[in-house]
């Protein structure tokens, strides 16, 4: 590629970081306008990649930034948009046992992946929960080798999936737990 050609994946994550840091709340419409066209872009290009001649480790990449796209301004109230992450994540997951990854792409991987769907999980949703927990015990196990600063707030995340389900197989538990803290 020469200093000519613009290559638009970098020119889209620059715009999500400029998006990122111009409304560090992630918040408002302006805000959710930008993302949902940077995502939209994303997800074309990831779909030109599949289609095209890009080889397995630019595919991964589209999708993953597809993901993290709609996951920047996706909460568990905006089901939809976490959604288009977790299914953009689904795709850039095939793609693992092809593509040449490092380690911090899968650590990323794992953890937004498990973090989307664990937000996506309903109170009685253990398939999803189980799913989200599965991700975040890889990125867990792959963090603590290779990215230590990352092991803190991965942990956290599995906790809360870990604990979820331990309430969804015994909800007693959960009414006990719930008449306790009241008295």
């Amino acid at each position: 590629m020469t200093s000519d050609t613009i290559d638009p994946r970098a020119e889209l994550l620059a715009r999500r970081d400029a998006a990122l840091a111009r409304w560090p709340r992630r918040t408002g419409p302006d805000f959710a306008a930008e993302m949902t066209a940077i995502a939209e872009e994303f997800m074309a290009l990831a779909r030109a990649a599949d289609f095209g001649d890009a080889d397995a480790c630019e595919r991964f990449r589209a999708w993953l930034h597809a993901g993290d796209a709609y996951f920047a301004f996706g909460t568990a109230s905006d089901s939809m948009r976490l959604k288009c992450a977790a299914d953009a994540y689904r795709m850039a997951e095939l793609l693992l046992e092809e593509a040449e990854t490092d380690a911090v792409e899968r650590v990323h991987l794992h953890d937004a992946h498990g973090r989307a769907l664990l937000q996506l999980a309903d109170e009685d949703d253990v398939e999803t929960v189980s799913a989200a927990a599965h991700r975040l015990a890889t990125a867990l196990s792959l963090a603590r080798r290779h990215i230590p600063e990352r092991v803190a707030g991965i942990k956290l995340e599995l906790c809360r999936a870990e604990h979820v389900i331990a309430m969804q197989r015994n909800p007693e538990a959960m009414r006990t737990l719930v008449s306790e803290s009241v008295i």
